[in-house]
């Protein structure tokens, strides 16, 4: 094998691997922190002195922007929680019915691909964390009319959160991208 195509190769693979973790991230899971690592390990594999490499203040820069993703989706949620009074546990099982309708959204939503599952993704992402809130806040003995505010409050605090961090995951990659080929 030539030794000049390893680069290249290197290079295709971490975009590749960074567009597979931002797919996570869409799951709502840590993907933007997997781009983080991916690229971390390209910089200590992939010299500077190479055509084809990722430096350390890439590196730098994707981890911070994965720390503004993860502050601005927790940021969404929280400051919709807290305006309606949500409990703690309306916050936790919010979190739990996110991740769990995410997963099931994908399911159904993959009958239209791509689109659709995103789709699926959000919308049940959304629902379960209204579902998680309102359980959360009825189990509080908290009124019918209180508890639907809070999970409506909720799910949208967290679909605004997920869009902002996915489009943070988005502008990680291409970021990524651009230092790896050029």
């Amino acid at each position: 094998m030539n030794p000049h195509i390893l680069p290249f190769v290197g290079a295709i693979l971490l975009v590749l691997g960074s567009l597979f973790a931002w797919f996570l991230t869409v799951l709502q899971l840590p993907g933007n922190w997997l781009i983080v690592l991916l690229t971390a390990l390209a910089a200590w594999l992939m010299p500077d002195e190479q055509r084809f490499s990722v430096g350390w203040l890439t590196v730098g820069i994707v981890f911070s922007l994965a720390v503004v993703g993860e502050v601005l989706e927790l940021a969404t949620g929280a400051v919709a929680a807290k305006k309606h009074g949500a409990s703690r546990r309306a916050v936790c099982l919010s979190l739990v019915g996110g991740i769990a309708g995410a997963l099931f959204g994908a399911g159904g939503g993959s009958v239209v691909p791509v689109l659709g599952t995103l789709i699926g993704i959000l919308a049940g992402g959304a629902g379960g964390a209204f579902l998680g809130a309102y359980l959360g806040e009825t189990w509080k003995g908290r009124s019918e009319e209180q508890a639907v505010a809070v999970g409506r409050a909720v799910a949208v605090g967290r679909t605004l959160g997920v869009l902002g961090k996915m489009s943070v995951g988005v502008v990680m990659v291409l970021i990524v991208a651009w230092d790896a080929f050029f």
